[in-house]
């Protein structure tokens, strides 16, 4: 039965992306003249924004309805597609993505996203899922406009000397079982106190790298109680960190 379940989680989030989707997409161009897809959501006029950097498989059902759920809560919302409107269901071609990803050109598209987000008054955090906790952090070391920082299951810098550029707290959520992860955050948690910033960590008992993410592990590791509690503590720590302030 258990098997069953996975593989219907599994059918339902590879048949296609959202409906709404499309209208949310939109045509970005950088002054190199690359061009790349953003997805928008949410009121155009709020004075709180967050940019979401997708995990390795790239602009997935799961990332959009991140996006949707946000902008539902009042964000202004820019998904960006690192992938060049590419996408993966398997480990392997998600891996051969991410291989192949050009972390300059990543860097400028999330820096052109987060551009096109600011407005006067407009506080702004940055959400990433596993490997885009990796380009979300960076960006928050190198602009200062970013005044708080959500990672789901990703690398954390660990650095004390690097975290002294954040102009935000970070909240780190792990699971339990996602290999070296706990010591991870321990780790950041000491270089966050070392520098002076805030970094609140979570670890949910019991849970796998990417719990909330269907496509992983072909859905065997799929937890939506973690989901559900990670969603709960981020909506929270945004409530304290953006909308309050």
């Amino acid at each position: 039965m258990k098997r069953l379940i996975q593989i219907m989680i599994l059918l339902v989030v590879t048949i296609c992306l959202p409906s709404w989707a499309n209208s949310m997409a939109k045509t970005a161009t950088l002054e190199s003249g690359e061009k790349f897809t953003i997805f928008e959501n949410g009121p155009t006029k709020s004075n709180k924004g967050i940019l979401l950097v997708h995990d390795w498989f790239g602009v997935s059902p799961f990332y959009l309805e991140a996006a949707e759920r946000l902008a539902k809560n009042g964000y202004r919302v820019i998904a960006v597609d690192l992938y060049e409107g590419q996408s993966a269901t398997t480990h392997a071609d998600a891996w051969k993505l991410m291989q192949a990803l050009d972390a300059n050109l990543a860097a400028a598209k999330i820096d052109f996203a987060l551009a096109e987000l600011q407005e006067p008054n407009r506080r702004i955090a940055i959400m990433g899922f596993s490997m885009g906790s990796v380009h979300a952090f960076q960006a928050a070391l190198r602009n200062d406009v970013i005044k708080a920082t959500v990672i789901w299951y990703g690398d954390v810098v660990k650095d004390a000397a690097a975290l002294k550029d954040l102009t935000g707290p970070v909240l780190a959520i792990f699971g339990s079982k996602d290999g070296a992860a706990v010591d991870e955050a321990a780790a950041f948690s000491k270089a966050a106190d070392a520098a002076g910033k805030f970094g609140e960590i979570w670890v949910y008992p019991g849970a796998h790298h990417a719990f909330a993410q269907p496509l992983f592990n072909e859905g065997s590791t799929y937890d939506p109680v973690a989901t559900a509690a990670a969603w709960k503590l981020t909506e929270n720590f945004l409530a304290r960190q953006i909308d309050s302030n």
